[in-house]
């Protein structure tokens, strides 16, 4: 029932999803005029009278996801109608290490208290953003996180991946961004002076691990994307590299993973698809052949830099170099000589109790490098702890 009476290129507009240039429509529909804009490589569709809806691939797939966030947020209110909304929500301390280091990496770049931002979190602009090490990884965080509720949809979204962040925050009955940013910045910014983001210092001691493998995926994929060769994790993989990281530099991995990925691409051995995990096995499988051989003829591993070409993500940011103190060092030493120097201090945090009531409701006020006094607020005792 559409007639077209026009159809000319218009190099100006560019089309939301793909980027592409779009023709500018004159049709008749009905006998009424229609005029709309339409990508010369999609086919989306932009409709000036605002009433007619696009039916692309993409505007199809946006809303199949959106139907699908709608739905399983009414399944969620259903199971938890009548309970008290302080039961369905969570406390923002008891969120794991990983997930406030996860939360931090989005916010901290797009929250300030001097400019306007949305009180949500649009994951679908954000999500191919270095804010972990690797996109799967970032992606299987956000999935966890949703399916706690931890970040629930927005009411009457129009579009697809927008989040609120499901949290109480001591003090707000409604938090804001901005509140649960800048509580968060305190945790990890702060020198642990304004509170700790773990329960155990061992969550942070699992995160550096965690990271640390997520960088050696991010390598892999990296080298392997000049052959245009998929690769990617999996739980053999991931258990090999937490045995290397016990002896082994992050640098020297990256060697082991480079020598082991040139020699398959030498043989022909790796496939443009990573089918079943073909290419993670044989490069899991090669890299063991070389760790042991270097062991029994007692090689020395080289140690490559952390690579200039390879973005610093957002997490690995936060965590080594504000939260931990670290430069880029970090990446060619082993993970337990790391964990020697930050662990006391850690452990430290983590247990502290007032000597005189054992309340763990404390004000911390130290120079790092001298002394550590705590005022503990329940019974108003005042300990010294002298770090020299």
């Amino acid at each position: 029932m559409l007639q077209i009476l026009q159809k000319k290129l218009d190099e100006s507009t560019q089309c939301p999803l793909c980027r592409a240039s779009m023709y500018w429509v004159e049709a008749e529909q009905y006998d009424k005029e229609l005029n709309y804009h339409e990508c010369s490589y999609c086919e989306h569709k932009i409709y000036q009278d605002k009433v007619h809806t696009c039916h692309c691939i993409g505007c199809q797939t946006s809303r199949k996801k959106l139907i699908k966030e709608a739905l399983n947020q009414e399944t969620y209110k259903q199971k938890n109608k009548g309970k008290d909304k302080a039961d369905m929500e969570h406390k923002l301390n008891q969120l794991s290490f990983i997930q406030k280091l996860f939360l931090l990496s989005i916010l901290d770049e797009q929250v300030f208290e001097n400019s306007q931002h949305d009180e949500f979190i649009d994951w679908e602009k954000i999500k191919y953003y270095p804010i972990s090490p690797n996109y799967l990884y970032q992606k299987n965080i956000m999935k966890r996180m949703i399916d706690l509720h931890v970040l629930t949809l927005r009411d009457y979204a129009n579009e697809a991946g927008q989040y609120y962040i499901n949290v109480r925050l001591d003090g707000y009955s409604e938090p804001s961004l901005y509140s649960i940013t800048h509580k968060l910045r305190l945790w990890f910014y702060e020198n642990l002076s304004q509170g700790v983001p773990f329960k155990h210092s061992d969550e942070v001691k699992d995160a550096i691990y965690e990271i640390m493998y997520e960088k050696i995926v991010q390598f892999m994929q990296f080298y392997c994307r000049m052959w245009q060769v998929q690769i990617s994790g999996n739980n053999g993989l991931r258990t090999l590299c937490y045995r290397l990281l016990d002896s082994l530099a992050v640098g020297q991995i990256f060697y082991l993973m480079q020598t082991a990925l040139d020699y398959l691409h030498q043989q022909k051995l790796l496939q443009p698809r990573n089918e079943k995990f073909i290419n993670t096995n044989l490069l899991k499988k090669t890299v063991q052949q070389y760790r042991e051989r270097s062991l029994q003829e007692k090689w020395v591993t080289t140690t490559l830099p952390h690579p200039p070409q390879i973005p610093m993500s957002k997490m690995a940011e936060i965590l080594f170099f504000r939260f931990l103190g670290n430069d880029e060092s970090v990446f060619v030493q082993p993970i337990w000589k790391i964990w020697e120097k930050v662990e006391p201090r850690l452990k430290f945090f983590a247990m502290k109790r007032c000597m005189h009531c054992g309340s763990d409701d404390l004000k911390v006020e130290y120079d790092a490098e001298q002394h550590i006094s705590l005022f503990c607020h329940n019974c108003k005792q005042q300990d010294h702890y002298f770090t020299r």
